[in-house]
Parts: structure tokens; sequence; C-alpha cells
């Protein structure tokens, strides 16, 4: 734990020598605060903080939307969409990496709206 009790109060503090001491002592577990924050920042940009998801009915002869694609982004517009067809033989299941915003495969219409609804571009 980076800030403990003292056993020392500061406000009893006996001489300026004690006092430099006990501000040093500060100065250092706030840089420890501030490299801990700073690696968190940068490991949250590679977390899933963009989302996005929307059923459908892919095939005009079913009924109910029992299709979904969903799209899950961190901040520099990385990550994944998912997609499950669902039709009277079975469902299939897709994934296509999303890159700075954009796939290399080709989407579907439901994929292109979800991936700008998580990009905030709608």
């Amino acid at each position: 734990m980076i800030f403990k009790k003292k056993s020392q109060n500061p406000e009893e503090l006996k001489d300026l020598k004690e006092a430099v001491k006990y501000i040093k002592a500060l100065e250092s577990k706030i840089d420890k605060l501030e490299k801990i924050v700073k690696q968190n920042e940068e490991r949250s940009l590679d977390s899933f903080t963009k989302f996005s998801v929307l059923r459908f009915n892919p095939f005009s002869n079913m009924g109910g939307d029992q299709s979904f694609t969903l799209a899950l982004l961190n901040e520099k517009n990385n990550g994944f969409i998912l997609t499950s067809l669902y039709g009277r033989d079975g469902a299939r299941l897709f994934t296509k990496p999303i890159n700075n915003g954009m796939s290399e495969y080709q989407l579907l219409e439901e994929e292109k709206n979800i991936l700008k609804k998580a990009m905030g571009h709608e």
C-alpha cells in the first residue's frame, strides 16, 4: 500500500529537517501514484470501451430477429465484429477483425451500421 498511516502527525513535526523529510516522502509516493495512473491509462486504451449490438432478420422467409451483430472496439477503434446468422438449417457465426475502424473483409450492411454506431459516427 502506498499510503500508510504515519505514526508521526505532520502538525507535530519538530523542525524543518523533519518537515523536509516528510515532504520528500510524500513526493515519492505521489510519483509512484502518477506512474500507476499513467500505466492504467495506457492499458485502458487497449480495453474494449466502445460497443454496439443489433438484432436483425437477414432472411425474408423467416420470422423474428434471431440473427445479431456485435461490435467491440477499443479507444483506437481496434477490435472485432461478431455476427451470428440464424437460418432454418442452423446458425453461422462469423468474426471480422477491425483495425483503425476498418475491416479487410467485406461487411454486411448491418455490420457497417453497427461499426459506425460503435465508433460514434451515427
